[in-house]
């Protein structure tokens, strides 16, 4: 699970006749010389200036969400396709929270949570609150194109299941169930799906630069929001200031590789888990040596899979995959591992979790759910949808075969966390929608280079991703060791508000606030625990219960654990 912050964050030619024209097209150097797409650099500027010279008309943000602080909202036109300015128009939603120091203020900072399929308003407003970048900046908070309160795509239907560890029955149900949601993508949602890519998000980002009057933009992006980050930089190299890029995606692997790559990353957390309890066998007793303890879950897993327990909050009962994601969930978060170990441990000598209830816990509730108003609607979540039109912006293999190959070499080498959920086909795989631009060439772009943030152990977006990001972007890294979390910069801990990671905001501050140049550095994760209790008590075990019902909101599924989590 991620550290603090809610749930996710939680998938970068010229001066200004060129930028104009990379709205216009793709990547330049991925188009053909004879390509019609490329046009008169003056019809590029006179197509876009209607959107670049728009007035925004900022007021008080209505959403029950984002009250409670000084913002203001608003909507931005931006062009559908980039290619044709005067057709369709779709709305993006930003929001503003200005510089709490006017007289030290730095300009504008654009961000973006991850996903790709979150809506990011409220983003705007936690960097502004938690961070001294809110001091110098307007931070500027936007629901990219296709969430939140922006232009939705919705496919009218519901997306394929996922399992970490699946039978071949289930094999065969995640392929005829994928071809399912790929037609109602097809059907419901395919005038939108070609044009919810990374580059036209790049290309909103910059509408929303011209607009607000800003020559140059910072930025802050954390997991999808990196990539997206990189494009924007490659696409307006002359409109980028100082770029943090957070938990990153591999630049070489976009999306397949980058989404193969999170299994891996869970193996290796549960193994320094394994290690863990093996060392304090004398208190959880689930095993003496690593290899006990990997044996123990896979043969509970085994067992939960013939038998799935009925008094958990999945629906049919916990089987063996819920048993694999939540074992590379709890894995991955060092700081908790004594908590989670007595709850995996109540699931492995498959105990009863306690009937009673703390004074104030929780019951189910049997009432009716309230009819909430459209303007207090939460639309800070995700929107699978979205999620599944920008995977389809790269190429995905078209043989279904090497689709199940992977699926059942993933279920026995990495079935932890997500698993094998990310090797199986995709809507893109069998969509009809096919990319309309190649991927954007990653070029070094901003002012200064730009700083990377990335985790040792992370699992959404392995620590490969770092360096490869840093070479592509000739940016600094900022390694984080022995942590498998996901998303640093400015997450407060949810106990004490104090910043969770203080290393790593110092390094970012003087970075993005006080002007200094970036540094490759390295900062410790948070500290693993000491356990020298007997076992929790009932209460104890009654809130790893509670916060298991938690997790049991965000399915691991293919669009969750790409994201922020």
């Amino acid at each position: 699970m991620p550290p603090a912050r809610t749930v996710i964050r939680g998938t970068s030619a010229g001066l200004a006749t060129g930028l104009a024209l990379s709205l216009l097209t793709a990547a330049p150097a991925a188009a053909e010389p004879d390509d019609p797409s490329l046009v008169d650099d003056t019809v590029a500027i006179d197509a876009l200036a209607p959107f670049h010279d728009q007035e925004i008309d900022w007021a008080p943000c209505e959403e029950a969400f984002l009250s409670g602080a000084e913002a203001e909202c608003a909507r931005v036109e931006v062009p559908l396709d980039y290619s044709a300015p005067e057709g369709e128009r779709i709305e993006i939603a930003i929001l503003r929270m200005s510089a709490s120091d006017p007289e030290a203020r730095r300009g504008v900072l654009l961000s973006n949570p991850g996903g790709p399929g979150l809506s990011g308003r409220d983003l705007g407003i936690e960097l502004a609150l938690d961070s001294r970048a809110g001091e110098v900046y307007d931070s500027i908070g936007m629901d990219p194109r296709g969430t939140g309160a922006s232009t939705w795509i919705d496919c009218e239907g519901e997306p394929p299941p996922s399992y970490p560890r699946p039978t071949d029955e289930q094999i065969s149900e995640v392929t005829r169930e994928t071809i399912r949601y790929a037609r109602d993508c097809d059907t419901n949602a395919g005038d939108l799906m070609p044009h919810m890519t990374t580059a036209n998000t790049a290309r909103d980002m910059d509408v929303i630069r011209a607009a607000l009057g800003e020559e140059q933009i910072s930025y802050v992006g954390y997991s999808y929001g990196t990539y997206l980050g990189a494009v924007y930089g490659s696409l307006f190299p002359e409109r980028l200031d100082r770029s943090v890029l957070d938990s990153p995606v591999n630049p070489d692997g976009i999306w397949r590789e980058d989404s193969l790559a999170q299994a891996p990353a869970y193996t290796a957390n549960v193994e320094r888990y394994a290690i863990w309890l093996a060392e304090r066998d004398e208190v959880f007793g689930m095993g003496g040596s690593p290899d006990t303890i990997i044996r123990t879950f896979e043969e509970t897993a085994d067992r939960l899979q013939e038998e799935p327990r009925p008094d958990l909050f999945f629906p049919g009962g916990f089987d063996g995959n819920d048993f694999m994601a939540i074992a590379g969930e709890f894995a991955r978060d060092q700081s908790e591992w004594d908590g989670s170990a007595w709850f995996l441990k109540a699931l492995v000598e498959d105990e009863p979790f306690p009937e009673e209830e703390p004074e104030g816990g929780f019951e189910e509730d049997t009432d009716p759910e309230p009819e909430i108003p459209e303007d207090e609607l939460d639309l800070s979540g995700y929107n699978l949808d979205l999620h599944t039109a920008v995977m389809c912006e790269a190429e995905w293999p078209e043989d279904v075969s090497t689709y199940h190959s992977d699926m059942r070499d993933y279920r026995d080498d990495h079935p932890y966390g997500s698993g094998a959920s990310w090797t199986g086909p995709q809507a893109c795989t069998f969509s009809e929608k096919q990319p309309t631009e190649p991927l954007v060439d990653l070029v070094p772009a901003g002012s200064t280079s730009p700083l990377i943030i990335a985790a040792e152990y992370d699992t959404n977006t392995a620590y490969a991703g770092g360096p490869a990001m840093a070479e592509t972007l000739d940016g600094s890294l900022l390694t984080i060791t022995d942590e498998g979390g996901h998303g640093f910069y400015a997450v407060l801990d949810p106990v004490d508000l104090d910043p969770l990671h203080p290393c790593v905001d110092d390094a970012v501050d003087a970075y993005l606030v006080d002007g200094a140049d970036p540094q490759d550095l390295e900062c410790a994760g948070l500290p693993r625990p000491e356990t020298t209790s007997d076992g929790p008590d009932t209460e104890d075990l009654t809130e790893l219960f509670q916060r298991f019902e938690e997790y049991d909101e965000f399915e691991p599924t293919r669009a969750r654990v790409l994201g922020r989590h």
